[in-house]
């Protein structure tokens, strides 16, 4: 079962995750234009992370142990459990080139929503919603980015 507090270490280590693929990225690519979007990338993750930090806190001050949250935890374990969210390493010495990057990189995005709409069913709070519904947003932003990147490269 996850808490409230472990759903969001979830989603702070998917963040974490994905800054540190972006970090790594920039230090394996020649490209100034590709280093400066996974830059930018990688610091909207940061803003994320953070998000999801200030919110564990609040939600650690006001977390109760009820049948209603044990029971959400079991659904949303076992809504998870088939997903692996982007909380794998990537070896970059086996990626060949900028497409396969950002295929890469593109999939973290999207394992970033999926994870992100799973979590959006537990969420009770209207304004927490909303800035979970904004960071998805924001996720496909990445991805519309990435791809323009890809079909630019492609030719």
């Amino acid at each position: 079962m996850f808490t409230g507090a472990e759903i969001l270490d979830l989603a702070i280590r998917i963040e974490e995750n994905g800054e540190r693929f972006y970090r790594e990225a920039i230090e394996n690519v020649a490209d100034r234009s590709l280093k400066e979007l996974l830059r930018w990338n990688a610091d909207e993750e940061v803003a994320h992370r953070d998000y999801f930090i200030r919110m564990k806190k609040m939600i650690a001050l006001r977390e109760k142990d009820d049948l209603a949250d044990q029971m959400s935890g079991f659904i949303l374990q076992d809504a998870v459990s088939d997903h692996a969210f982007s909380l794998e390493e990537v070896d970059f010495s086996s990626i060949s080139d900028e497409d396969e990057l950002l295929k890469i990189a593109i999939g973290f995005e999207q394992d970033s929503i999926a994870f992100y709409e799973i979590m959006e069913s537990f969420v009770s709070d209207a304004e927490t919603l909303k800035h979970v519904q904004r960071i998805q947003d924001e996720e496909r932003r990445h991805i519309a980015l990435l791809e323009d990147r890809r079909r630019r490269i492609a030719g």
